[in-house]
């Protein structure tokens, strides 16, 4: 549209050539240049305007009217404004989606103004269309809220929910491992229709389908933001996925280890510090491999 304002004025004589060229290349002022000297040798054709007009009259036509089925009208205009409002109600609602890979974060807002950091290989859902009111997202993988007061602000996962009014919290949702980490404000936990208030510097855990209460919460935010990922007694195959999960690898070990409770941290920014932090303490040791694969022994 600006290019054509332009082209216009420069036709009307308004502008200079150079002025122009301050908004279309001098390619494409060639090719108007072009279109503008063939239009001018078209010549209009002589016509008499008296003589056209007699010979209209010294015919006689027989004019044919047409009767315009308003019906089929009025059906074409309530087909088209169902489309469109369909095509609204289907945009209002579609889901809004974030999802990370494998060795990626992200953080964004939501439209309240609440604040999200998604761990690696995480999703969150949501409807952004009465947000104000409807507060409630899907997580599936872990991610930490900053939350502004407001309405109740739901998380759902497959193995229980979180609910607060404004605070901030973590939540991490791994297969059959579930915690919720409050670190400001109160923060209510349903799973198995039960609830379970959490507050601030706690945490609630609940792996293999038994319930926990830590109160052992010093740091200001979960580990993971600052990219290190800490564990207390948790088993050692969860450790494993998330060393895989940060560094977009496959760690293959003995699964006698699996279960085995694991305490302590690994740094997301250099795989071979990371696997001494996991290995050092079970004395294993590792052997990284050209295609993204690691042993354990």
């Amino acid at each position: 549209m600006e290019k054509n304002y332009f082209l216009a004025k420069w036709l009307n004589g308004e502008i200079s050539e150079d002025e122009l060229k301050n908004s279309l290349n001098e390619e494409e002022i060639h090719s108007y240049k072009k279109i503008i000297d063939a239009t001018k040798q078209l010549k209009t054709p002589n016509y008499n305007i008296e003589e056209g007009l007699e010979k209209i009259k010294s015919k006689h036509t027989n004019i044919k009217v047409k009767k315009i089925n308003f019906t089929k009208y009025v059906y074409r205009v309530a087909a088209m404004l169902a489309i469109i409002i369909s095509s609204y109600y289907f945009i209002s609602n579609k889901n809004t989606t974030y999802v990370t890979n494998l060795a990626e974060k992200t953080s964004f807002e939501l439209p309240d103004n609440s604040n999200v950091d998604l761990n690696a290989d995480s999703e969150i859902t949501f409807k952004s269309k009465n947000w104000e009111k409807d507060r409630i997202l899907n997580l599936k993988g872990e991610a930490f809220f900053k939350v502004t007061k407001g309405s109740k602000f739901t998380v759902n996962t497959n193995l229980g929910k979180v609910q607060v009014l404004g605070t901030q919290f973590n939540v991490i949702v791994r297969d059959t491992y579930f915690e919720v980490q409050c670190y400001e404000g109160l923060v209510s936990v349903s799973y198995n229709n039960k609830t379970v208030k959490v507050p601030a510097r706690n945490s609630f855990k609940i792996l293999n389908s038994k319930t926990e209460l830590i109160t052992e919460l010093h740091e200001i935010n979960p580990s993971w933001i600052d990219n290190n990922s800490s564990f207390k007694s948790i088993p050692y195959k969860y450790v494993i996925k998330e060393v895989e999960r940060q560094f977009k690898i496959k760690i293959n070990y003995d699964s006698s280890l699996e279960e085995l409770l694991f305490t302590g941290n690994f740094t997301h920014e250099n795989l071979e510090v990371a696997l001494q932090a996991v290995c050092v303490p079970l004395n294993l040791k590792f052997t990284i491999f050209s295609d993204n694969q690691v042993s354990l022994q």
